[in-house]
């Protein structure tokens, strides 16, 4: 399937002392102006189909992944593999 590049994201507040990834953001040849905004539910639907999304951190590529939320344990939450402890390179994105 596709192999997507997450350009964006964009934030909702959890509580007083944190954000979750509410959507994430790639650009397609249809759309090039924008990303197209898809929910974490939606991005883990299509990798359980084959379709691979990704970040571009310097010059690594970093897997997006399902995963719980370092602060509170919220599932279902994006992640990407190069992420440790309480890093989350989502929430760096540009917003989307």
């Amino acid at each position: 399937m596709a192999s997507l590049k997450v350009v964006a994201s964009r934030l909702e507040q959890a509580d007083a002392k944190h954000d979750h990834v509410e959507l994430v953001g790639y650009h397609s040849l249809h759309l090039a102006a924008e990303p197209i905004m898809l929910s974490p539910e939606r991005v883990i639907q299509l990798t359980a189909l084959g379709s691979r999304f990704y970040i571009v951190d310097g010059d690594a590529e970093h897997d997006v992944v399902e995963g719980k939320c370092p602060l509170c344990g919220h599932e279902p939450y994006l992640r990407t593999k190069g992420d440790q402890g309480d890093e989350q390179k989502l929430m760096n994105l540009p917003p989307g």
